[in-house]
């Protein structure tokens, strides 16, 4: 996916696509107002067809979308049928009653994200489906509740209202597939070809977590005393590289560098995990290769601290970038703190996510409670203790920047 993602932002600035941002419609997934930058498409939009209001929301309604380049190709745009296959994929029953009427219908739904709803202006419930009986749909005075789950294979519809209503069962696993500006900003090829494309000015977007990962180098002002400065800031600069690289290659964005350290952002946190794994191995490397080259010991190479934590943030445009703002930000920092090299420190809620735990099982993994600087209350977290000999994948030349 990420290859492909990254093909269609390099035909863009070789001029064969065009982006285009789009506010999709959370109900029918139409994409009523459109922009070519990010900071110039509006916040709310108006569905004619489903006769809502509604916000764009950074994580899960605004999306980005490749067009062919008008010179090469010019391609008719627009919704020909509300009702078509592609765009009503996600509609897994639409069912009208006569108020006061009840019905049973059969339908097949596999676990996941499922909304409940009607097709006219009103509420909607959304639910968790683990499987089995479908829990029953009631409408009433506009409001839409799901009631105890019924028989395998059928759901029961209860119109107990004074007006005709349309039920619908719609899939919200669509978003999955939405290449939304929450995903793509946490692209480092985005972020490298299109550095430009920022929120407004004063514009913030809530983000429900984003997987933030904070590096420093462990002794740093001994090593520039001990190379010198001109040696000391190129191996920094080739250390940049390689963990920018290691980013990219685990669906990563390097946010910023701020003196030797990185921060940079995933969305899945299972990514953020192996590319910390992975930082560590390259590292242990670059410095058998650095001391076979130069005839030093590899201990005496680069040593790297690793923070990671999951949570809600406040994505900003400051200093003509994206950038994370908030408690989840400061926390991640804050463990890259409490590592002491050679090591992964991260949260207990990160350790305790199912992508991330069944990573933890081939490692040794310490809990530790700490006060940290910043938070009143003590922090639990993990320790990864990853002994250099263990780290080292192999001797590699040293990175070209």
């Amino acid at each position: 996916e990420r290859e492909v993602v990254e093909m269609c932002l390099q035909a863009v600035r070789d001029g064969l696509l065009e982006l285009r941002w789009d506010l999709l419609c959370p109900r029918c997934r139409g994409a009523k107002l459109s922009a070519q930058s990010l900071d110039r498409l509006p916040r709310e939009a108006h569905c004619g067809s489903c006769n809502i209001d509604y916000d764009g929301d950074f994580e899960r309604n605004i999306e980005l979308t490749f067009h062919p380049a008008p010179s090469i190709f010019d391609v008719i745009d627009g919704e020909f049928c509300l009702f078509g296959p592609m765009t009503t994929e996600h509609i897994k029953l639409q069912v009208t009653l006569e108020p006061g009427l009840e019905q049973t219908v059969p339908i097949t739904l596999a676990p996941g994200s499922y909304r409940l709803r009607s097709l006219e202006t009103g509420g909607s419930c959304d639910i968790e489906f683990a499987g089995g009986g479908c829990p029953e749909v009631r409408i009433e005075d506009g409001m839409v509740t799901a009631g105890p789950p019924g028989n395998a294979g059928e759901v029961k519809l209860i119109n107990a209202g004074g007006t005709r209503r349309t039920f619908i069962i719609e899939s919200r696993d669509w978003q999955r597939d939405a290449l939304t500006g929450y995903r793509v900003s946490n692209l480092q090829t985005f972020r490298d070809l299109f550095s430009d494309q920022v929120l407004e000015p004063g514009g913030e977007a809530g983000i429900s977590q984003v997987t933030l990962l904070f590096t420093d180098l462990k002794g740093s002002t001994a090593f520039y005393e001990r190379v010198g400065d001109a040696v000391a800031y190129d191996t920094v600069r080739r250390h940049f590289a390689i963990l920018a690289g290691v980013v990219r290659r685990h669906n990563g964005a390097v946010v910023k560098t701020i003196g030797d350290a990185v921060m940079a952002a995933f969305v899945d946190p299972a990514d953020g995990l192996r590319g910390a794994l992975a930082m560590h191995a390259e590292i242990a490397s670059f410095n058998a290769a650095a001391a076979k080259a130069e005839g030093a010991r590899a201990e005496d190479g680069l040593v790297l601290k690793v923070g990671l934590h999951a949570g809600p943030c406040i994505a900003v445009t400051l200093n003509d970038r994206l950038d994370y703002f908030g408690g989840s930000v400061n926390l991640a920092a804050r463990l890259q703190g409490e590592s002491l090299g050679d090591d992964i420190v991260l949260s207990d809620s990160l350790a305790a996510d199912p992508l991330v735990a069944p990573l933890l099982q081939c490692h040794e993994c310490r809990a530790e409670c700490r006060s940290i600087r910043g938070f009143s209350e003590t922090i639990s977290f993990r320790r990864l203790i990853l002994p250099l000999a263990a780290s080292t994948a192999g001797v590699n030349e040293l990175p070209n920047v």
